[in-house]
Formats: C-alpha cells, sequence, structure tokens
C-alpha cells in the first residue's frame, strides 16, 4: 500500500499530469516541457525526476522523455480514478463492486456524461433515449417506471429487455406494452443496476447500499465510449439471463409468451444482435 501511496503522489500533481499527457502526445525533451507547464527548466527538472523515479517515464538517447509501459497503463486507468472522484459523495452511497472486474477498470469511459438528479429528471432522460431509438433498445430495470411515453415502441427496432425473476404480472405488462411482443425478454435472478441502450445514447443508474436500483440519480453519455460501456454491460448481464419463463407469471402470459416464440420462430427470426 505503501507504494501504491507513493504513485498517487507522484501522479497528484497538477504540473506532473500535464507532463504526462505532453509525452504521451509524443517524445519531449526538457525545455518543450518546462514550456508546458510554464516553469523554469530547474523546477521542471524536479517533476521529471519524480516521474523517472516512479517509473513513468524514460529518457530516450535523443534526449527527450516517452512514457514507459506501466506508464501508459498508468494513464489509460487515471480517468477511472478521476471519474471515481468527481462522484465519490455518490459511490460513498452505491455499490459497484458487483460489477465484472474489466468493467470496473474501465469504469472512466463513463467520465464523459450527464449526471442527471431527481427523479423526474432521469424519467425524462429515459424518456428521450426510448424516443431517439431508431435500430435498437436495450432495457434492464427492477421494475417498468412510469413513463410519459405511452406507445409501443416501433417492431422494426431490436429489442430485448431483461427482468427480475419476481417481477409480477402487471410489470411484465407494462414492460410488453412498452417493448411489443416481438421483442426479446430473459430474466435475472437479481437486477441491480438500470441500464437503457440504443444506438445513439446510453444511460445507467447503480444501487444504493441496499442493493436497490436508485433512479433518483444517474447517468447519461452521447458519445461512443460510454454508449460501448453500457451495452458490454448489458451483454455481461443478458448472457447470465436465462429464457426460462418465472414460476410466478401467470400461465396466460406464459402460453402467450410460448406462442409468439413459435411465430419467430416461423418466421426466421434470430435471437441474437451484435
Amino acid at each position: 500500500m505503501e507504494q501504491i501511496g507513493d504513485l498517487f503522489f507522484v501522479i497528484s500533481s497538477a504540473d506532473r499530469l500535464k507532463i504526462l499527457s505532453e509525452i504521451k502526445r509524443h517524445d519531449a525533451k526538457l525545455t518543450e516541457l518546462a514550456g508546458g507547464i510554464d516553469a523554469t527548466v530547474q523546477e521542471t527538472a524536479k517533476h521529471v525526476k519524480r516521474l523517472l523515479e516512479a517509473g513513468l517515464i524514460e529518457k530516450k538517447s535523443s534526449g527527450g522523455y516517452s512514457l514507459t509501459p506501466f506508464g501508459k497503463l498508468s494513464l489509460e486507468l487515471l480517468p477511472s480514478f478521476e471519474f471515481l472522484f468527481k462522484h465519490r459523495e455518490y459511490f460513498a452511497t452505491h455499490d459497484i463492486s458487483f460489477l465484472p472486474k474489466d468493467l470496473l477498470m474501465r469504469i472512466g469511459e463513463l467520465s464523459d456524461h450527464i449526471f442527471v438528479e431527481h427523479v423526474s429528471n432521469v424519467l425524462a432522460e429515459c424518456q428521450h433515449l426510448v424516443l431517439m431509438a431508431k435500430e435498437y433498445f436495450w432495457w434492464l430495470i427492477d421494475y417498468p417506471l412510469p413513463w410519459v411515453h405511452k406507445e409501443r415502441l416501433s417492431e422494426s427496432l431490436v429489442k430485448r429487455g431483461i427482468l427480475p425473476v419476481d417481477i409480477s404480472s402487471e410489470g411484465y405488462r407494462q414492460t410488453r406494452a412498452l417493448l411489443g411482443d416481438r421483442a426479446e425478454v430473459r430474466f435475472a435472478q437479481s437486477v441491480k443496476v438500470g441500464v437503457v441502450v440504443n444506438e445513439k445514447m446510453a444511460g445507467v443508474c447503480f444501487p444504493d447500499l441496499e442493493g436497490r436500483v436508485d433512479f433518483s440519480r444517474g447517468f447519461i453519455g452521447y458519445n461512443s465510449a460510454f454508449q460501448n460501456w453500457c451495452h458490454d454491460l448489458f451483454d455481461y448481464l443478458w448472457s447470465s439471463s436465462s429464457k426460462a419463463w418465472p414460476v410466478g407469471l401467470t400461465r396466460r402470459e406464459e402460453s402467450a409468451a410460448a406462442k409468439l416464440s413459435r411465430a419467430k420462430v416461423a418466421a426466421g427470426g434470430d435471437d441474437d444482435y451484435r
């Protein structure tokens, strides 16, 4: 832990972070680095010495400095620490430890986001996600939200939904009312996170310390990195969810689902979308 503390100390300096960012773009000599942080060569040399001792950079035979493989990896992980630190109050009351390790390591991909507070605003953003979908719409939720948009999504969309195995008949009915009859639906033993993804944007709400999805605050992103992270999270949870019909739902609903499944097979439907 002491070594980690030393590393955090080295990268806690804004000037040293600027130097690392400059060297990431291209090999740079001491005078160029000094100009980048508006410091004297002597002051910059002290920063460079710390970065060298930490193993983040190395000096080339040309006299310039470049990132070491360790330095490159450290910079790749920095956005994740920055994201968590920026929202440290939020993550003090929300538990994401259940996420796969690779997604935890990539949490920094959510950095370019809009942080939405209050249930009404979260619902409005989710509504926006629904209306923007033109190609596909994926939905992971513990219970259908009170959407303002009452119309079904277009049947031309590729739609997927993940619901908890203990969802009520009314909850399932509301899900079908939004997604439509041709949507693929799977069931998870527990739903700890809310995710909505389409081809243009994505949104995610994490669970509180009790393990319940907190829809009072969430993150929305319009960029590819944010969308890909949410896409991969949904994919992971989709692959671990079951097609098996929950025992709590009525036979009428099960019969309707079986009829729909047979119709999709007859029409040559494909369960996979990539």
